[in-house]
């Protein structure tokens, strides 16, 4: 079963359900188990770093943090990439400000953090992130469209116009997304550094400010996730058939 996960790891924020003024808002995760509900929903890293909704408007890009609050001074380099890579007139991007694409296995920051470690003589490695100074915008969904809100919208739609909207490079990427099963995504992404993913239901909708439901922060390190099979038909124990009870 799932638990509303009142104060998201990665985002400093307490969600609430208002909307202050013209403020912009994220919508939140709700921390989940490794039971996902279904084999059509979507599923991606968690990505480690700032929280930020990127905003065009007559070609300049305004960004809000999680709490809502004005970001663009402290992060003004990610506005200046933003502004070039949305194809559109008007948009408004949820995504993260991370340094999490360039620390992957083999990164030149995960062998310097093997050396700092090294040379302290410690078995624990300090987090690469940490040690990497670049960053990149990564986008993980669509909220408005050239004047259009997107509230409504199925997540899938909303992701399909996201790929179609973001002009990829180095710095400015569309976060990747996998479907079940999983085994070998998480310990690739966990290899990789992340702590956690989130799985997203193809029919799900954008509520700013609010923890939703058919949105599931997971942590990589699960003892045990369920095959497809056990989710489908359960789990056997001895000769007693029980079918795994699904989230309401």
């Amino acid at each position: 079963m799932s638990s509303p996960d009142p104060r998201p790891a990665d985002d400093p924020a307490t969600p609430g359900s208002a909307i202050a003024g013209d403020r912009d808002f994220p919508q939140y995760a709700t921390l989940g188990d490794a039971a996902i509900p279904g084999i059509d929903w979507f599923v991606e890293p968690c990505w480690k770093g700032q929280r930020l909704l990127a905003r065009l408007e007559g070609g300049l890009v305004r960004l809000t943090d999680a709490e809502g609050q004005p970001a663009e001074t402290e992060f003004g380099d990610a506005a200046k990439l933003l502004a070039g890579a949305i194809d559109a007139d008007q948009a408004l991007i949820d995504g993260s400000w991370t340094g999490m694409p360039f620390v992957g296995v083999g990164s030149p920051a995960r062998e310097w953090a093997r050396t700092v470690a090294g040379k302290a003589n410690v078995r624990t490695l300090p987090d690469p992130a940490s040690l990497e100074k670049r960053r990149a915008f990564v986008a993980w969904d669509l909220v408005e469209l050239d004047g259009q809100v997107l509230y409504d919208i199925p997540y899938q739609e909303r992701r399909r116009l996201l790929e179609s909207v973001v002009i990829e490079n180095p710095q400015v990427r569309v976060s990747p997304t996998v479907r079940p099963p999983l085994r070998g995504w998480i310990g690739a992404w966990r290899a990789d550094g992340f702590t956690h993913y989130v799985a997203k239901s193809p029919n799900s909708r954008y509520r700013p400010g609010e923890i939703a439901p058919d949105w599931l922060k997971v942590s990589v390190a699960s003892e045990k996730l369920p095959s497809l099979l056990e989710r489908v038909f359960g789990t056997r124990s001895g000769r007693v058939r029980r079918v795994r009870r699904q989230p309401e």
